[in-house]
């Protein structure tokens, strides 16, 4: 294997150190982020085109769940997990009692690009040990759920589950990749005034041809689907943060809190101030 050479001569402000050898490869990197990580016992509940930017990952622990994509319906069974990937646009109900681990995370770095849709797995022996783990079954007391061990027990099975699933949800290699192209573009710039105009030259399409491909792929036009990136970061901060709601409408791209606060009340049904207290109650309760 033929190499680079590498000679690295650090500027004089930078840690003192000298590297001198061969360069062969650059291994792709990717990391994943676990937003949330919960178990929950529900009477009952419905969504209705829930579609999201991060995965979802279910495990239920009885039955009585559903999940409705496309033409297809998904019973949700104990011992089975179900991994949801981003813009899927799914419904889900359950009209009697339901217990179930749920997990969100994001992959960040990944070069795949993955179509919406529902992969259902059954747990291989490793799989199985990093769910006891991350997903104790609960004791006697349903108020009394025993925590995972680490937070890594939790990153670890959605890694699991996500390399499991990814070859049934790679699109074709011959795929289109402005849109992933797009969606990497906006959570890098959440921060940032973006417009439709300077979204479509840097996908080198009309306006109106972005928007066919952003409401095909994800379910929503560029700038709603900009809004619930910010929403989602938003929200994260919220629940793990002691940021300010003035702090966190500017690092999430909001004009102002007032702005926010709209946007959170509209496709939310919540205000900052409502969402965090219910976060910390939450926790609390764990």
């Amino acid at each position: 294997m033929k190499g680079a050479p590498l000679d690295v001569k650090p500027s004089r402000s930078a840690i003192r150190h000298r590297i001198l050898g061969t360069h062969f490869v650059d291994t792709p990197v990717a990391g994943i982020e676990v937003l949330m990580h919960r178990y929950v016992e529900l009477e009952r509940w419905s969504l209705r085109m829930a579609a999201n930017a991060f995965w979802r990952l279910y495990w239920p622990l009885s039955r009585g769940g559903t999940i409705d994509f496309e033409d297809l319906r998904h019973e949700l069974e104990p011992g089975c997990l179900y991994l949801i990937s981003p813009h899927t646009a799914f419904d889900s109900h359950c009209d009697r009692p339901f217990a179930k681990w749920y997990l969100h995370f994001n992959v960040g770095g990944s070069r795949e690009t993955c179509r919406p849709g529902i992969v259902r797995l059954r747990p291989d022996a490793g799989m199985r040990d990093a769910l006891a783990r991350a997903c104790p079954k609960p004791g006697r007391s349903p108020k009394r759920v025993k925590s995972p061990a680490s937070p890594l027990d939790g990153l670890e099975i959605a890694l699991l589950a996500y390399r499991h699933a990814l070859p049934q949800l790679l699109l074709p290699a011959n795929a289109n990749l402005r849109l992933p192209a797009c969606l990497e573009y906006l959570r890098q710039h959440l921060r940032d005034k973006v417009t439709l105009d300077g979204l479509s030259r840097f996908a080198g399409v009309s306006v109106r041809t972005l928007s066919t491909m952003f409401v095909s792929g994800t379910g929503f036009p560029p700038m709603r689907y900009l809004i619930e990136l910010r929403l989602n970061h938003a929200m994260k901060l919220l629940r793990h943060t002691g940021h300010s709601i003035d702090q966190i409408a500017d690092e999430c791209g909001f004009p102002n809190r007032y702005y926010f606060t709209r946007m959170l009340a509209k496709y939310r049904k919540t205000t900052p101030a409502a969402f965090r207290a219910s976060s910390e109650r939450e926790s609390q309760a764990v």
